[in-house]
């Protein structure tokens, strides 16, 4: 190993691993301010084709909320370990850089695009020892070409939920994605990192907002802070920016059983071509934002307040509301909206009543992290009531099956956050219209 590559990883490591006064997040939140009336509901040409694969990085920030991991008042990142069911998905779609077509994975929660350079190194993510580029596990690598063009004096330094951390630097290139070309759009190449990919994936598109982009003054990233963070336009913003599409996104998840081997739709601009009942409810966008203590790094999360829980009794269900730090309603119950998320995480009293509903009753068990049930059991009637509009989940999505073993898709959310994951995105498309600072849901059609 390099003096200059053992320099640096000693100093990331000191910021990451060493010391728990260093180690952590915490959680803040802002509602964003709208800019236009809210955009049609149209179905769009600009969509993407979606593959999921196991394992999801924002599953890995919530789950660290939610076991209550915090250490001199940090919520620690990387050290609560994860079942099979808590793991989640990532979803992953296609990108081009210049003339090359890459996979990346698709992350509402982050706002940069990146590509792994070729040639770069790879250290593992807890001891900081150089390993071979394999190691990291990413698809092909992307070669820098002369159409690229460096920015100088500038660096890009993330770090995800689960430990793993990247740095790299940035330029100008002409990406295409969800074939809406932009000429020339600041993106990121990754010459350093600690990563646990799935042999597929070459980078990642992100889809948040402006203010929480990973770029820093200087080519230095041990020595970059807060301060010096440069926020700049990713590749969504820059796409609305310059009118090549309406400032929003959809998304549609489909189901594993549902008969096609796509895992779901983005749509860029509009709606992705899926059977859905016209009738859409709204509800303010509020962002969830999880800051990572002397890392210079955020993660955001779209979040809305449903109305309620609808099944059978739910008017006589007591619960609260947990006291993790809510940065909107101190008793008011915020729900995240993430796809990389499978389950429904509700607050422990209407986990237990609904749990209780199916026939025969679930019962929770510690070792799978999740309420075990028959998996010939009936599953009861569970809708979220959003904007005045109920929206009812598939009892196909209330029981998972793996190898055998059964557990229901409604687990225990404790002390919060609460999420609606991939067993309620099954059953909508799920607009995010950052224009109008809303988000809206329809009802897919039966499939």
């Amino acid at each position: 190993m390099s003096f200059k590559i053992l320099a640096l990883v000693t100093s990331l490591l000191a910021c990451i691993t060493e010391g728990t006064d260093v180690k952590g997040f915490t959680v803040g939140g802002y509602t964003p301010a709208a800019f236009r009336a809210p955009s049609p509901n149209t179905v769009t040409s600009n969509t993407l084709s979606l593959t999921r694969k196991s394992g999801s990085r924002s599953a890995a920030y919530l789950q660290s909320i939610r076991k209550n991991t915090q250490v001199n008042g940090l919520y620690q990142y990387g050290v609560a370990p994860l079942t099979q069911e808590e793991e989640g998905e990532e979803y992953l779609t296609e990108i081009e850089f210049g003339s090359k077509s890459f996979s990346v994975i698709l992350d509402t929660g982050s706002s940069d695009t990146w590509l792994v350079e070729t040639g770069f190194t790879c250290v593992n993510q807890t001891s900081g020892a150089l390993e071979t580029e394999a190691e990291c596990m990413f698809g092909p690598t992307y070669t820098v070409p002369s159409t690229f063009k460096d920015i100088p004096n500038e660096n890009f330094n993330i770090t995800y939920g689960d430990g793993e951390f990247l740095t790299g630097k940035f330029g100008f290139e002409a990406v295409t994605l969800a074939g809406i070309t932009v000429p020339k759009q600041q993106v990121a190449v990754v010459n350093f990192a600690a990563w646990d990919g799935d042999d597929v994936s070459s980078g990642l598109v992100g889809l948040a907002y402006p203010a929480i982009t990973s770029e820093f003054s200087g080519d230095n990233p041990t020595l970059d802070t807060e301060a010096k963070q440069i926020e700049y336009n990713p590749i969504f913003t820059t796409m609305y920016l310059d009118s090549l599409v309406a400032p929003l996104f959809s998304l549609a998840i489909n189901r594993g059983n549902s008969g096609t081997n796509q895992a779901g739709f983005l749509a860029l601009g509009g709606l992705p071509p899926v059977a859905f009942v016209p009738i859409f409810a709204s509800t303010p966008i509020q962002i969830l934002t999880l800051a990572a203590y002397n890392i210079t790094t955020q993660y955001s999360f779209y979040t809305i307040t449903p109305q309620a829980l609808v099944y059978e009794e739910s008017k006589h269900t007591h619960y609260g509301y947990g006291n993790w730090p809510n940065p909107f309603q101190p008793n008011g119950a915020q729900y995240i909206v993430d796809s990389g998320t499978t389950l429904l995480y509700l607050p422990t009293g209407q986990a237990d009543a609904i749990n209780a509903l199916f026939d025969p009753p679930a019962v929770y068990s510690d070792d799978v992290g999740a309420y075990v049930v028959d998996c010939n059991a009936k599953a009861p009637e569970l809708g979220v009531q959003i904007g005045g509009e109920v929206f009812f989940i598939s009892p196909l999505d209330l029981i998972l099956n793996s190898e055998g073993s059964c557990f229901t898709g409604v687990d225990d959310g404790g002390d919060g956050p609460y999420i609606l994951g991939d067993v309620f995105l099954k059953n909508v498309v799920a607009v995010f219209d950052v224009g109008a600072s809303e988000m809206r849901f329809a009802a897919r059609e039966f499939y």
